[in-house]
Formats: C-alpha cells, sequence, structure tokens
C-alpha cells in the first residue's frame, strides 16, 4: 500500500448568483494534472456556444488554449486547487474544480 497524488475533478453548475448548492455534472480522480486540465479544456470547448455571450467565448477560449491553462497547470505542479467558471447566457455558472489529493494505492495479492 502506498500514498499517491491523484487529482479530483469535479464540474458543478450554479443555476444563479445566490444559489449555495450547485448541481453536480461529472466527478473523477485523475492520474495527472495535465489529463485533468485536458478534461477541462475538452468540457469547455464542448460548451454550446449559443449558450454563451461573444465576451465569454472569448474568455473561455482564452484560458483553454492560453494563460489560464498555463497558470493552472502550475498551480497543481504546485499542490494547490485550480479552477474555471464561466457565466451562461441564462445566468447559470458552470465551474470546473481541480484539487490535489492523496490516494491510497491498494496491492492485490495473486495466489
Amino acid at each position: 500500500m502506498g500514498i499517491r497524488t491523484g487529482y479530483w475533478f469535479e464540474a458543478v453548475c450554479y443555476r444563479d448568483s445566490t444559489d449555495r448548492c450547485p448541481e453536480l455534472l461529472y466527478r473523477t480522480v485523475l492520474e495527472t494534472p495535465e489529463r485533468a486540465v485536458r478534461l477541462v479544456r475538452m468540457q469547455i470547448r464542448t460548451t454550446h456556444p449559443f449558450a454563451l455571450s461573444a465576451a465569454e467565448v472569448d474568455r473561455a477560449l482564452a484560458w483553454a488554449d492560453g494563460g489560464g491553462r498555463v497558470q493552472a497547470l502550475a498551480a497543481l505542479h504546485r499542490g494547490e486547487a485550480a479552477g474555471f467558471s464561466i457565466l451562461l447566457r441564462d445566468g447559470r455558472r458552470p465551474e470546473w474544480r481541480i484539487l490535489p489529493v492523496g490516494c491510497l494505492t491498494l496491492a492485490v495479492l495473486q495466489r
């Protein structure tokens, strides 16, 4: 048995700015920061463009293809959390969160 670092990934969506309990969209643990950030990028790129204002499309793509992605990777490699959120035209706010976590690995004994 041992403990290794994994990356807890969550995608949630707030109904509006006063929502205290977001809807869980997706949750998983990934092996590397690169895989976690790649999943955020993929989900950002598959968000329906008509759901976003032009400014939010630009902001989302700038994060996915530029500085936000790089900053997120750097934070995760330092053991810090990273995330990103966008605002949809209807007021909902999807949010992606990545947290470094300790994962217990179990050895399987074969007979």
